[in-house]
């Protein structure tokens, strides 16, 4: 089976970064997959001594020959994360047909990239627009025939892609102005999270560069799906206030990785028990529907 590469994207976080590395070196497969390293710049001083470090982490790795390969891109500039990731991919597609993405901040099980690689090879041509390692939602294995499960909702934490669906992502997101006053396809957006409008609102009003919500609106506009792991094999340990970015009530999310690997995958429709689920943690109820539905109220004004 040839592997997809693993691309790993660095900041400014040291311990969390080998941390990262020294989960994923464990893996099974860590000696035949290629790994990606992309450092981003400083924004300031503080900065530029952290990022020191994480590279001289990142090289002490290479040279210990864990992996088949590791190439290294280290930014003179701050990108910022999204810039970051939308290049970084889509250079690596250059050579590959799939990837699997991480960041400086995920700690996988040791069969994560086994995990990612069977399922990036199953739902090749399906309806899934990208795979994830992680379930934020503390699932029993025994209840569920699949080891996946799929909803109208993509992750962030340690996912993958195929190259024929990256290539259609439109990351200017021209279809938005068609889509922002549409009351019911933002509710289909919304069905795992009400959320989901709202942060897409912010990112088309005031450019706050997430990559990730820009990358969900197109597999909802190409009616593809996210699967997940029944079984989380990724470990978040970034809500300690070092990341930029900070998820509220983060002790609701799963934040173990299990053991238990089921043996099937299956091709499935969106979950709506388990996006109700998800929906509840990412933000649901009266409160998120009227703050949705003042959000749906401002844009048919503008």
């Amino acid at each position: 089976m040839k592997l997809a590469p693993v691309i790993l994207f660095t900041f400014n976080r040291p311990k969390h970064t080998e941390q990262t590395l020294k989960a994923l070196a464990a893996n099974e497969f860590s000696s035949n997959t290629n790994l990606y390293i992309y450092s981003d710049g400083p924004r300031n001083k503080e900065d530029f001594i952290k990022i020191k470090e994480v590279r001289e982490v990142i090289q002490a790795t290479k040279t210990k020959n864990i992996f088949k390969s590791i190439q290294i891109f280290e930014s003179k500039v701050n990108k910022g994360l999204a810039n970051s990731i939308i290049s970084g991919v889509s250079q690596v597609f250059l050579e590959y047909n799939s990837v699997i993405v991480l960041e400086d901040d995920l700690i996988v099980s040791k069969d994560y990239i086994k995990f990612m690689n069977d399922a990036l090879n199953f739902y090749k041509d399906t309806n899934a627009g990208s795979i994830t390692g992680y379930s934020p939602l503390k699932l029993d294995a025994t209840k569920y025939s699949s080891r996946t499960y799929a909803i109208q909702r993509n992750c962030s934490f340690g996912w993958g892609t195929w190259k024929d669906v990256w290539d259609q992502i439109d990351w200017d997101v021209k279809r938005y102005e068609l889509y922002r006053k549409k009351y019911f396809q933002r509710r289909g957006f919304n069905q795992a999270g009400f959320d989901r409008s709202i942060r897409l609102d912010r990112q088309m009003e005031k450019n706050v560069q997430s990559w990730s919500i820009r990358f969900g609106f197109n597999l909802f506009m190409m009616k593809k799906l996210t699967y997940y792991p029944v079984n989380s094999k990724i470990k978040p340990n970034g809500w300690d206030g070092s990341g930029v970015h900070i998820a509220n009530g983060v002790d609701n999310f799963n934040i173990k990785i299990s053991d238990c690997y089921l043996t099937n995958f299956k091709v499935q429709k969106a979950d709506k028990i388990l996006s109700k689920k998800i929906s509840k943690l990412y933000g649901s109820g009266f409160k998120a529907e009227l703050k949705e539905l003042f959000f749906w109220i401002k844009n048919l004004i503008n």
